[in-house]
């Protein structure tokens, strides 16, 4: 099959998620809804993912999503730990995590773990508080841009996502995406990444006027 763009992962992992979780596909509003298309732009890229042959579609079934069985099986889910709020270092070494989610195999590792979003820092980035984060550890220093989960003070205290930016003489920035935060400098020796962000997962409510 042919190679998929990093948008394309993403509405796939998407519309897997909603599967497992609802027990039926997402109509082509929902998936506009999440990624903020128009109807006709959820449409056209669920139109690539079939002739990528990455998914079918029936043709009039609101909800007639599926997968082929060879991707399907690629897809299927494998749990991973869940901490209830950005863990500290510690909570992270000693396992302390809430819950088990489930995700993607292709995304699930053995140092994959997850967290429900609390902190502001990646709000202009579109990261929210009630968005749950996949993280994958890694022993690689991160690269410029890549969004990690950074430990730089005490190991009790709860980490936070940050931009990473190195700035030469072993120095690194790790910059906020909201305006309201400042950036913090430090040795590349003396920071510790917990996790680089791979996945966001959102839920949506539907709200219903009384009567």
């Amino acid at each position: 099959m042919k190679a998929l763009t990093e948008r394309q992962e993403e509405i796939l992992s998407f519309i897997s998620s909603y599967m497992f979780e609802n027990g039926k596909s997402p109509t082509l509003r929902e998936i506009g809804d999440n990624f903020r298309f128009s109807h006709k732009a959820a449409y056209d890229a669920v139109l690539a993912l079939v002739k990528k042959g990455y998914l079918e579609k029936g043709d009039n079934e609101i909800r007639s999503i599926s997968f082929p069985l060879n991707e399907r099986l690629e897809r299927e889910n494998a749990p991973i730990p869940f901490f209830s709020s950005e863990p500290s270092l510690k909570d992270l070494k000693e396992r302390k995590y809430t819950d088990m989610i489930f995700v993607q195999r292709r995304i699930a590792r053995e140092t994959a773990f997850s967290f429900r979003v609390t902190s502001e820092s990646m709000r202009n980035a579109g990261i929210l508080p009630g968005d749950v984060a996949i993280l994958i550890q890694s022993d690689n220093e991160p690269v410029k841009d890549d969004i990690i989960l950074a430990s730089f003070t005490d190991e009790e205290e709860p980490m936070e996502l940050r931009r990473f930016h190195p700035i030469g003489n072993g120095y690194a920035e790790l910059w906020p995406d909201n305006d309201t935060m400042g950036i913090i400098k430090i040795m590349k020796a003396n920071l510790v990444t917990a996790g680089i962000l791979t996945n966001i997962r959102r839920s949506y409510e539907l709200h219903t006027s009384g009567t």
